[in-house]
């Protein structure tokens, strides 16, 4: 996958060990984090707007708006502030989540 083409949806995991594993998506990093539970430093996720990285915990998703998503068919996107996820959400719906809740949601979708 070209990652470069998913910059605004795009994660970077932080192993305890310094290694790194990026992904297009949270659909496609939901896996990686549940199977290293205890092994990851950081996740960090881009902005949706910007494409700059921030850490996960920080971020705001909107989940479930007309965004199409990437490799998942709920669209999962973040957000540096809530501000930003409630102007988006006001113009494409859904819900603003958190990380923890994001993931969560992934992983039951792949259930």
């Amino acid at each position: 996958m070209y990652l470069d083409l998913y910059e605004k949806t795009r994660l970077v995991i932080l192993f305890n060990d310094d290694t790194t594993k990026s992904t297009c998506s949270l659909a496609c990093a939901a896996g990686v984090i549940n199977q290293n539970k205890g092994r990851i430093k950081r996740v960090k996720v881009a902005d949706f707007l910007t494409g700059k990285l921030l850490d996960a915990d920080k971020a705001y998703f909107l989940e479930g708006s007309d965004i199409p998503g990437v490799m998942s068919y709920t669209s999962r996107v973040a957000f540096s502030s809530k501000t930003q996820a409630s102007t988006l959400q006001k113009k494409h719906g859904g819900r603003i989540i958190t990380f923890d809740q994001a993931l969560k949601d992934q992983l039951e979708d792949e259930e």
